[in-house]
């Protein structure tokens, strides 16, 4: 059936996707469906998604694809979703991380299959995160987030990961960056949840996510979910050897393996060590920091805050995979 009234809006980075491949793709589908001319849009420093995402639905895009990585797709989301449109928004992954795509199960080496999801996959509501910040300078500013804000070791390897030699590396540069960023700083932070009783914790990194599977499926949230209406804590604070071990035994066979089971559940749950990883849920987890900390969403290094509080805003898009 022909569907005149749907449009396709490409927003890319250019140099790091092949364009002929990527325009082959996306015409192979629109064409043989009599969509409206698709969208062309690149970003660059300047402009990196959002305005992109707003000029498309303002010349009626219904079917918004993104090729490029988590800080990209973050700002497109963050447009669509502010904006009250009902574009759903599909992404064709070419970053380093690819943390949402990894999420949404989407393949990372087919072009042909990540354009066709995007465009004809089916369509999810996905919540996302809302994060009311206050800086080191005391402004403020709320951004919204996809995939996870990290607090700490985290957000500090992200603001001194030389964006070049991320590019030319991928992960490595994370590794290098994490290297530069020794001797370990362990942060004191109070957490409320929900408006419960704060409580302080010990820990090198935070994480507040709306997906839990990182790339290497290391499970930080194993229990997060994109559509379930709150958002997941992972406390960070391996203090010795032995902690360590317990930390990367279960953020890999423990989250992916042992706990897909009640029994393995159970047993994770009653050996859990919270001052090696503590997991918490819920639909506001407001952070102060006994000290200054960096902040990052989605990969993208925010700044050095004094406070924050997330929330979830549930079915705030819809994505397709």
């Amino acid at each position: 059936m022909v569907k005149k009234n749907n449009r396709a809006a490409v927003i890319y980075y250019p140099g790091r996707v092949d364009l002929r491949k990527l325009r082959s793709a996306v015409d192979s589908v629109t064409s043989n469906l009599g969509w409206e001319p698709s969208l062309w849009l690149k970003t660059d420093a300047d402009e990196t998604g959002a305005a992109q995402a707003l000029r498309a639905i303002a010349q009626k895009a219904t079917h918004i694809v993104v090729a490029g990585g988590d800080g990209t797709v973050r700002t497109v989301l963050e447009a669509v979703a502010k904006s009250g449109s009902k574009a759903s928004v599909g992404i064709v992954p070419i970053g380093t991380g690819n943390v949402l795509a990894r999420n949404l199960g989407i393949q990372l080496d087919d072009i042909r299959v990540q354009v066709h999801r995007a465009l004809l996959g089916i369509a999810h509501p996905m919540d996302m995160g809302l994060a009311r910040i206050i800086f080191e300078d005391q402004s403020r500013t709320e951004k919204l987030f996809g995939v996870m804000a990290g607090i700490g070791l985290d957000a500090k390897i992200m603001l001194n990961t030389d964006a070049a030699r991320k590019r030319r590396l991928g992960w490595i540069a994370y590794v290098e960056s994490g290297f530069k960023s020794m001797p370990l700083k362990y942060h004191r932070l109070s957490i409320q949840v929900d408006g419960r009783d704060a409580r302080t914790v010990r820990v090198l990194t935070l994480l507040v996510g709306n997906v839990g599977l990182l790339p290497g499926r290391i499970s930080m949230m194993p229990d997060a979910a994109l559509d379930d209406g709150k958002l997941d804590v992972a406390a960070i604070g391996p203090r010795h050897f032995f902690d360590w071990i317990d930390f990367w035994t279960r953020v890999t066979i423990g989250n992916n393996v042992v706990r897909t089971t009640r029994a393995g559940r159970k047993l994770l749950d009653a050996t859990a060590n919270v001052k090696t990883l503590e997991n918490l849920a819920g639909k506001k987890v407001r952070v102060i920091p006994e000290e200054k900390v960096e902040l990052q969403l989605d990969g993208d290094a925010i700044g050095i805050i004094q406070e924050v509080e997330f929330e979830t805003i549930p079915r705030a898009i819809i994505v397709r995979s």
